[in-house]
């Protein structure tokens, strides 16, 4: 399954539909086999971002842009609090590995109280029912996307939305290394992971290079994403009723100071991946691209 464009398409609008129509039958297909509900709940939603990351690269090109990825977006939203659930308690048990035995022990109402959250969710929630109504909803898409009109043919189709999300990489990047806030990791996290996708998307047009560069937009999205775990983890254990101040404060120190090295890596790395300017990016894109459509079916 290839989430990437391809000669044998014959057009941009084609790409386009193929890419989506794909995700969505994948996702279906995990629906249907019925196995561990939470890694089926991951890769429904690892898919409808992946559809969101191409919609977003060719806005405005794209008739369905807006009302796409509103859709794909809600189909995601009610599966996310089973998924944080889990994700709330793996952040924690991956943080305490770096803790002392008696930290560990301090620390053992806050997992109980993660647990006992966990559990909440999932008894609160049908997950059975919640993946029945998201099955129902990608289906619909289909017709939809079957009939998405991209109005420009070519890199045209994407450029206007590559230099946008990946200036507001840049500009996410610089407010979260000067500021250092939560919030703005998160937010050039979300441009990481786009980066990510249209790299991908975009790969064959340069394979080996851009293979490099996603590799390396990939490393720095789950570093953010590290990061962003660890700050709603310590949210989280501000509003656990029942647990001693200062063992709250205790753990969010752990946080902070796990979340300092994460930035420090994050640094290093985006520093190299957002280095070029976006209209420099865009005008060596557009190149490798019409380089790609002459060469055809050729080996790049």
């Amino acid at each position: 399954m290839a989430y990437r464009i391809k000669h044998e398409d014959g057009s941009t609008g084609a790409s386009v539909r193929r890419i989506a129509r794909q995700q969505v039958e994948a996702a279906l297909a995990r629906i249907d086999d019925g196995g561990d509900a939470a890694g089926t709940i991951h890769d429904v939603r690892k898919r409808c971002k992946k559809i969101r990351g191409l919609l977003r690269l060719l806005r405005p090109a794209l008739d369905d842009d807006a009302a796409g990825n509103a859709a794909f977006r809600a189909i995601a939203a009610p599966l996310g609090p089973l998924r944080d659930a889990d994700v709330l308690l793996d952040t924690f048990d991956r943080l305490v590995t770096r803790c002392s035995a008696a930290e560990l022990a301090r620390f053992t109402p806050v997992r109980a109280g993660l647990a006992l959250h966990r559990n909440t969710v999932h008894a609160r929630d049908d997950v059975q029912a919640l993946l029945r109504s998201a099955r129902d909803a990608l289906a619909d898409t289909l017709p939809r996307i079957a009939r998405w009109k991209v109005g420009d043919d070519g890199f045209a189709a994407f450029s206007h939305g590559l230099r946008a999300r990946y200036r507001r990489g840049r500009k996410a990047m610089r407010a979260a290394v000067r500021g250092g806030e939560d919030e703005a990791f998160h937010r050039w996290r979300k441009c990481t992971k786009d980066f990510a996708f249209h790299l991908r998307l975009l790969g064959p047009i340069w394979l080996a290079p851009m293979r490099a560069q996603r590799v390396c937009a990939e490393r720095l999205g789950d570093i953010l994403g590290q990061h962003h775990d660890l700050a709603v983890l310590a949210k989280q254990a501000r509003r656990m009723p029942g647990i001693a101040e200062d063992v709250i404060d205790a753990l969010v120190d752990c946080i902070r100071a796990r979340q300092r090295l994460l930035a420090r890596d994050a640094d290093a790395l985006g520093a190299r991946l957002f280095a070029e300017p976006p209209r420099a990016l865009v005008t060596s894109w557009r190149r490798r691209h019409a380089a790609w459509v002459r060469d055809g079916d050729r080996p790049a």
